[in-house]
């Protein structure tokens, strides 16, 4: 093959940075596989096997592993099919290169795979971006052009850096491709999405990558709803109730139940002795509406009191120690350690409780956008119209709090950063719903009609949980 000065440069490097580089050179083309079909005419299978081969590229490169190999060499077997049977373009052939160049076994013929897939890249701007891309690769010690560079950090001639994958005016096409624009953009800022969510996604099995861009949404839909539930971990099973057909949240059993019951009893005392004097605490405060929760309502359900108790231990430790907005005398003092108390006694007798805390202690969420903001608050007549009255009261109290909405906020202003808890319960029931929905809606079994009479469509039930689950990866930095 004769080269040309686009990819004579390139002709002697190690063929681990020309395969880092043909990935780099596939992801700035990749819009290009949707922008030559006219907007009538989107082929959404042909779009779907190109982006899998390129995902698993990423993937193998970023994260190798054996299972990612074939994977990859599956992908870029059919995406090469699907260019014949579709016609190729020279985005379409660089997706296959990146991910055939990392299979083939003979370092030359990928080599020779990379350097035509280039060669047939039209615009300078390209071999320009790929140079300064080679200087990063050169003078660190990890794979920054993978995992941490934008896409495009140059003053381009001839492309349009911003550009994102164009789709027709069709909402469920959106919806299924929204992953996708997803994982593209976070390429495109130099912040690529979890590389664990990504190697799930790129490992889907080829039966349902077979059976079409439905199936496919489907199952990325299932993975993210179940690496949200793993993300935020809750010591409960969320069913639907076998008669009404509505969703339940149904708590794992209290372990010793009497030291349970003890721990509750010490700290009610703590807290009325708290109130009965000039302790800067009142039943209407925040915290006291916390703990009377838990006292009540969550005194047989050890998760929720301990996700509850921890919040109001670090608002007490908070106004007592570092603000003084309460004053640190001895019926604060003992309110505050009967509540850490409570909270270590609830996980030295639920080991589920404590594993969960050590994984939440991990995470951390992002401040509520506007747009969050209003996803929340149409989410909020809906899930309570979906689920059995406690837990429709528990949605009702916490999507206010996420929304900085409570009846009372503190006088300074909301905190910016939503509550762990609320979140948590939030977010992880939302993520649990929609496997449970999905079948519900597939089997068609009278349930989905029963909700349905309630003025909300089963399509737009979906939606929303699909909105809620994507919401809650994007506040966990996932997405």
């Amino acid at each position: 093959m004769k080269l040309s000065h686009k990819t004579q440069w390139l002709e002697n490097l190690p063929l681990s940075t020309l395969q880092t580089l043909m990935a780099r050179y596939a992801l700035r083309a990749f819009p290009a596989i949707v922008q030559r079909y006219e907007s009538t005419t989107f082929h959404e299978d042909h779009f779907l096997k190109h982006a899998r081969s390129l995902l698993s590229a990423v993937c193998l490169i970023a994260k190798p592993s054996e299972e990612l190999r074939i994977a990859a060499v599956f992908a870029a077997a059919n995406a090469r099919q699907a260019g014949h049977d579709v016609g190729h373009s020279a985005a379409s052939l660089a997706a296959v290169a990146a991910a055939r160049s990392l299979v083939l076994r003979r370092g030359d013929e990928a080599k020779h795979e990379i350097l035509s897939s280039i060669e047939t890249l039209p615009f300078s701007d390209f071999a320009e971006q790929a140079q300064w891309d080679y200087g990063k690769i050169s003078s660190a010690s990890e794979n920054p052009a993978i995992s941490h560079s934008p896409l495009w950090t140059i003053e381009l001639q001839h492309f349009e850096a911003a550009r994102q994958i164009d789709t027709p005016n069709d909402r469920k096409l959106q919806k299924r491709l929204s992953f996708w624009r997803e994982w593209y953009q976070g390429f495109l800022d130099g912040k690529p999405l979890d590389w664990e969510l990504q190697r799930r996604v790129a490992l889907i099995d080829d039966t349902i990558w077979d059976a079409g861009p439905e199936t496919v949404a489907a199952e990325i839909e299932r993975i993210e709803a179940e690496f949200l539930a793993e993300k935020l971990p809750m010591a409960e099973t969320i069913e639907l109730h076998p008669e009404t057909g509505k969703f339940r949240a149904v708590p794992i059993l209290v372990e010793n139940a009497s030291y349970m019951s003890a721990l509750l009893t010490q700290i009610g005392d703590a807290l009325e002795d708290c109130l009965g004097e000039h302790n800067g605490l009142s039943d209407r405060s925040g915290d006291v509406k916390k703990l009377n929760r838990v006292l009540t309502k969550y005194k047989d359900d050890p998760q929720n009191a301990e996700l509850t108790l921890t919040t109001v231990a670090g608002s007490l430790r908070r106004q007592l120690i570092e603000t003084r907005e309460l004053p640190p005398n001895e019926d604060n003092l003992a309110l505050l350690n009967a509540v850490e108390e409570g909270v270590r006694g609830i996980r030295a007798n639920h080991p589920e409780v404590a594993a969960n805390r050590d994984h939440l202690a991990q995470q951390a969420f992002k401040a509520l956008a506007p747009e969050d903001k209003q996803v929340l608050e149409e989410a909020l007549p809906m899930l309570t119209a979906i689920s059995e009255p406690e837990l429709a009261e528990e949605f009702a109290q916490d999507i206010p709090e996420l929304i900085n909405d409570a009846l009372l906020p503190l006088p300074d202003g909301a905190p910016p950063l939503p509550g762990a808890d609320a979140a948590t319960r939030v977010f992880s029931r939302s993520s649990k719903m929609v496997p449970l929905w999905e079948k519900l809606n597939a089997a068609h079994d009278g349930k989905v009609h029963r909700i349905a009479t309630m003025g909300l469509a089963a399509y737009a039930v979906s939606e929303l949980l699909f909105k809620m689950v994507s919401l809650g990866l994007r506040l966990l930095g996932v997405l």
